[in-house]
């Protein structure tokens, strides 16, 4: 073995302690590397394949009837048609326990050939008989069944019917139902009719046989096929394209795991530094060693090698302990991402670019930031190393408000002389405290933004001053049913409401939306609103709310506001009508997809309906959810009583837990890397005592032989971590702040279109203080306890 590979490697095994430091504190990083990436590049890769795999259309267009199959032969000899299909799919609700929730039924034509929006079979019967339905993997949850039971079910102008689960499949275009707090099921024409629904395929899906992921080319076919089907006496209500090739979930999830992966490069970065004070210490030690090699002939390159060789055997180590492990940790996390987005994990095989980055980062990275203290230290001229004794006994005098500071009567003498102590070496403090720092302000940023998150959740309450909201079939005149349900015991409020799915009118001939088959991620609706409202408290963020009846005024929330500004006049579809309305506001929805608020008086006018209502919206007096369950029974009892077609019922508890479990993995494994950063924080502090100590080892020495005992060198050591701990808090504080709004901004407009309100977690706050005490302890109890275990003598004769 070459000498310099013997010399640093004894060095490393003269204190095993702090080499396990050194590697732990790069494996860290190494591993949120690996993790982040592996996980990155293996569920953008699934997401994408699991959803191409189902075929999903290029274009869905709804018409006002049937469609036979002999137009939709016709409809594939278009010239740049793939592939066409008629469907249909019917808003539900099913009874769960003593609730109703929503049900998504999709209504096959060809089971055993379906060619577009495929999912995969599971168990069970793959072509479900009359009366029987597929059900979507995820939500057997939602239905508290299993495989072969039977599900109560209601349909608008149909009567409570059970029909039987009798298979299960796998729909990766579809969120998972838990998320939705919705079920889905897969049933045929023959059984939508014998639920009392006579109504037939009245959408067509379409697939482009070349540029499929070009939206201009997909709307450009839409519309072709649109004109062919109002040719022959179709009312095309909506043309749907979904951004092409897009999962549901793909831009958010993009955005997040990219703010992951700067966050575990700065989890290396904070263990680089780390490792970068260490190697001070080690040179600090060998000063006199590294002396008298230059005597003897050794110039700064090679003295600098020894030390680049220690980080590379450093790393390595930590290479080969975080590479594997976090293969484990990144397929345990693309377990529970796949679970969040609903797809399957057919190839766990992370790219090998990754671990190949890894490495590249693991060692390189360690290098750049070691390479200053490291070139600094090897080129110290030979007299300064042999006269070297330790601390620069001059190093206070630039620091006069320090020896201020520390001259305040009230303070102890020990006390004093920690404040001191600890601005001795500012580089080597400043080191500290931003590894300290950084770990606190992820931690407290982690939980500040969870807590926002639940802050905004109850702003679904604070803006909905109703708790159920009852769409129905079709428009009725609503005012004796609104004086019926005003009447029940406990009812505060009852409005008619009216609303209609809308998008911008781009002089085009039909209407041209986002939405995707489950009809809400990236629907736009237009909500008709009774002037003076009583269960809605907007949160008008510019401009003002609906005034008069009879404006055509419209107020846009911001999934809808875009570009827009006060005053603009828009162009929104209205049952395949462009209608002109000038925008006068704009609010902020919590869970709510892009709306457009209009008056409910100027609505009717323009749909030539006046007075005719398709949405109920009730408010209790008892908000709670206990009552709410209890009181939606008795208002569904009252509309069934009076012939009233329900569509849908979405209680507010219902869109709040929907909302809820959106961003529960995100968030917990925020707080993951917040406790990485944070244990490498506590390493660092760690380190710096070990080398304050080092360099102060003749002092204490001469402390010892005057007097001190050792309670008071263990007070003063461990005061001084204390410090350090302490100065650490107020920079964390701050820089929280900052990375909090940042965060909370990303997530927000991820999940709600809005940044997150910054909320400061007062117990966050109290965590991390109790860690940085607790850990300043544990940091400095070792250095603490080894320096008493010196004898004077040794102290004194310390080189």
């Amino acid at each position: 073995m070459p000498t310099r590979f013997y010399k640093v490697l004894r060095d490393l095994l003269s204190d095993p302690a702090k080499s396990w430091m050194l590697i732990v504190s790069i494996a860290l990083g190494v591993f949120g590397i690996g993790t982040i990436l592996g996980s990155y590049s293996v569920i953008q890769r699934e997401m994408k394949d699991n959803y191409m795999n189902t075929v999903p259309a290029s274009a869905t267009i709804e018409v006002d009837s049937a469609i036979s199959q002999e137009l939709v032969d016709s409809i594939k000899s278009i010239q740049g048609i793939a592939e066409a299909e008629r469907h249909a799919s019917v808003v539900a609700r099913m009874k769960v326990g003593e609730k109703w929730y929503p049900l998504l039924l999709f209504v096959i034509d060809d089971f055993e050939k379906k060619r577009t929006n495929k999912y995969e079979w599971i168990s069970g019967v793959p072509y479900p008989a009359l009366g029987s339905m597929l059900v979507e993997r995820t939500a057997y949850g939602m239905m508290q069944a299993k495989e072969g039971d039977e599900l109560l079910i209601k349909i608008a102008n149909g009567i409570p019917q059970k029909i039987k689960l009798t298979g299960t499949v796998h729909d990766a275009g579809l969120a998972p139902a838990w998320q939705e707090q919705s079920g889905y099921g897969y049933i045929s024409l023959a059984s939508l009719h014998s639920l009392g629904v006579t109504q037939g395929f009245d959408q067509l899906r379409i697939l482009v046989s070349e540029h499929n992921d070009s939206k201009t080319h997909i709307q450009e076919y839409a519309q072709k096929v649109a004109n062919v089907l109002s040719s022959k006496g179709y009312e095309v209500h909506e043309i749907q394209v979904p951004p092409p090739g897009k999962h549901p979930h793909q831009g958010q999830m993009t955005t997040v795991m990219r703010i992951f992966i700067v966050f575990s490069f700065l989890i290396l970065i904070l263990g680089s530094i780390l490792v970068a004070t260490s190697i001070s210490t080690i040179m600090v030690k060998q000063i006199r060693q590294i002396g008298v090699m230059k005597t003897i002939g050794a110039n700064s390159t090679q003295i600098a090698t020894l030390y680049f060789l220690m980080i590379v055997m450093v790393s390595t180590i930590a290479l080969l302990m975080a590479v594997p492990l976090s293969r484990l940790a990144a397929s345990s996390f693309n377990n529970q991402l796949a679970v969040l987005l609903n797809i399957e994990i057919r190839n766990s095989f992370i790219p090998n670019w990754v671990p190949l980055l890894q490495v590249v980062a693991g060692i390189l990275i360690p290098i750049l930031i070691t390479s200053l203290p490291i070139v600094r230290g090897s080129r110290i001229s030979v007299k300064k190393a042999l006269d070297n004794t330790g601390v620069n006994p001059n190093s206070l005098n630039k620091n006069q408000w320090v020896i201020k500071f520390s001259q305040l009567s009230f303070l102890s003498e020990v006390t004093r002389l920690s404040i001191r102590n600890v601005f001795r070496q500012q580089a080597r403090l400043l080191m500290t405290l931003g590894l300290l720092a950084a770990g606190g302000a992820m931690f407290m940023t982690a939980m500040n933004v969870a807590q926002a998150w639940n802050e905004n959740l109850k702003l679904i309450y604070v803006q909905r001053l109703y708790d159920l909201e009852v769409r129905l079939n079709e428009p009725i005149d609503a005012d004796s049913i609104v004086a019926k349900l005003k009447k029940l015991n406990g009812v505060a409020t009852v409005e008619a409401w009216n609303y209609t799915s809308t998008s911008f009118s781009k002089n085009s001939k039909f209407e041209i939306t986002r939405t995707y088959p489950d009809k809400g991620h990236g629907s736009f609706s237009m909500q008709a609103v009774p002037i003076g409202t009583s269960v809605l408290n907007p949160s008008v963020v510019e401009g003002t709310w609906l005034q008069s009846p009879m404006a055509r005024e419209v107020v846009l929330n911001q999934s809808s506001r875009g570009s827009w500004q006060i005053g603009d006049s828009v162009k929104l579809t209205i049952d395949g009508n462009s209608i002109a309305w000038k925008i006068i506001g704009f609010t902020v929805d919590v869970g709510s997809p892009a709306l457009a608020y209009v008056s409910f008086d100027a609505f009717g006018e323009v749909t030539k309906r006046p007075k005719k209502s398709k949405m109920l919206r009730i408010g209790y007096f008892d908000r709670s959810k206990q009552s709410a369950y209890a009181k939606n029974k008795e208002v569904e009892s009252l509309l069934e009583k009076e012939k009233v077609a329900i569509n849908t019922t979405i209680p507010v508890w219902l869109l709040h837990n929907a909302i809820a479990g959106h961003m529960k993995i995100l968030i917990n494994t925020l707080l993951a890397m917040a406790v990485l950063m944070a244990l490498v924080g506590t390493l660092g502090l760690m380190s710096t005592m070990s080398m304050n100590i080092l360099e102060r080892t003749r002092e204490i020495g001469t402390m010892r032989a005057i007097g001190a005992t050792p309670a008071t060198i263990n007070k003063l050591i461990i005061l001084e971590g204390m410090l350090i701990g302490s100065l650490s808090l107020i920079i964390s504080f701050v820089l929280s702040l900052a990375l909090s709004s940042y965060m909370g901004n990303k997530i927000g407009h991820l999940a709600f279109r809005t940044p997150l309100s910054l909320s400061i977690s007062l117990t966050g706050v109290a965590i991390w203080i109790a860690i940085i005490l607790i850990g300043s302890y544990i940091a400095t109890w070792y250095p603490a306890k080894r320096a008493n275990r010196i004898t004077t003598r040794e102290a004194l004769a310390h080189e």
